[in-house]
C-alpha cells in the first residue's frame, strides 16, 4: 500500500490500540512481579505507544496536497515518523539503561512470565497491521518485532529469574537493551538511504518507455522517490521533425497524465531538434 489516503492513519490507529494494550499488559507484569527483563521490555513499549502517536501525526501531515511551499505535495513530511521514532527509541534505551542500575538480589514472580506473554500476542497483532503503512507504520513494525522478541526474552528470563537466580532476569533486560541498540542502527542506515534522492529501479525504465514508446527522444531524465510508492521527476526531450510543437505537447500530457495517475509526478520539457529544418 502506498502512502496517499485516509486509510493509513485509521490502520495506524487501530495499531496503536493493540500497542497500548500490549504495553499495558507488559508494564503491570513488572509492578506486580518485579521483574527487571519485563521492565525494560515496559519501557520499550511506552516507546512504541509515543513513537505511534508521532507516525500519526506526521502521516496525517504528508497528506496534505500541495501548494505554493510544496509543488510535489508534503510526502515527504512523512519521514518525520522514522526519526521521531529513532529518537524516542534512543531515549527509552537510556532510560531503561539507567532503570536497571547495578544488580543486586531481588525476587520475581514467575506471573511475570504471563503478563510478558500476553503482552506479546497484542504487539503482534499491532505489527501485522502497522505493516500496511509503508513508511513510519514499516519503521514501527520493525521495532514491534525487537518488542516481539523482547517479550519472549522477557518470559523466558522472567520464568527463569523466578525459577532459579535473578541474575538470569536481569541478563535478560540487558539482552533486551543489545539487541534494541543494533535496532536503532540499522534503522537509522535505513532511513538515511531512503531519504538521500535513490533512484529506483524500474521506476526510471518504466518512463524511458513511456517516452520512447510515443517517438520522443530522451536528453536527460531525473527521477526520486518521495515516499514509497510515490515519484517525482522532470525530464527534457526531443520530438521528430515531423511532430508539430502542438502535437509533441498533446502527447506530453497524455504521457504525464498517464504516469501521474500512477503515482510519478513528472514534469517534461520540449526541446526543438537541431537537425530540423
Amino acid at each position: 500500500m502506498s502512502l496517499g489516503t485516509s486509510m493509513n492513519i485509521r490502520i495506524l490507529l487501530v495499531a496503536l490500540i493493540f500497542i497500548f494494550l500490549g504495553g499495558t499488559v507488559k508494564l503491570m507484569g513488572f509492578i506486580l512481579f518485579s521483574s527487571k527483563a519485563v521492565l525494560v521490555d515496559g519501557i520499550t513499549c511506552v516507546a512504541a505507544f509515543l513513537s505511534g502517536l508521532i507516525v500519526i501525526i506526521t502521516t496525517r501531515a504528508a497528506l496534505k496536497p500541495p501548494d505554493v511551499d510544496h509543488h510535489y505535495g508534503h510526502w515527504r513530511i512523512a519521514y518525520g515518523g522514522p526519526l521521531g521514532i529513532l529518537i524516542i527509541y534512543s531515549a527509552s534505551l537510556g532510560v531503561a539503561l539507567a532503570s536497571m542500575g547495578f544488580p543486586e538480589p531481588y525476587s520475581v514472580d514467575v506471573r511475570a512470565t504471563y503478563s510478558a506473554i500476553l503482552g506479546t500476542l497484542l504487539y503482534s497483532i499491532a505489527i501485522l497491521i502497522a505493516r500496511l503503512d509503508p513508511i513510519g507504520g514499516s519503521t514501527l513494525a520493525v521495532f514491534g518485532w525487537s518488542e516481539v522478541l523482547e517479550g519472549l526474552v522477557s518470559a523466558i528470563a522472567a520464568y527463569a529469574g523466578a525459577s532459579y537466580s535473578y541474575i538470569i532476569d536481569y541478563s535478560g533486560g540487558i539482552l533486551i537493551l543489545g539487541y534494541l541498540l543494533v535496532a536503532i542502527l540499522r534503522e537509522s542506515r535505513d532511513l538515511i538511504f531512503k531519504i538521500s534522492d535513490v533512484a529506483v529501479e524500474g521506476i526510471e525504465e518504466r518512463i524511458r518507455e513511456e517516452l520512447e514508446s510515443r517517438k520522443l527522444k530522451i536528453i536527460s531524465l531525473r527521477v526520486r522517490m518521495l515516499v514509497p510508492g510515490r515519484y517525482a521527476g522532470d525530464a527534457t526531450v526531443v520530438a521528430p521533425c515531423n511532430l508539430s510543437l502542438e502535437a509533441a505537447n498533446i502527447i506530453v500530457d497524455e504521457i504525464t497524465d498517464f504516469l501521474k495517475r500512477n503515482n510519478i509526478d513528472l514534469t517534461v520539457h520540449i526541446d526543438k531538434d537541431p537537425k530540423c529544418s
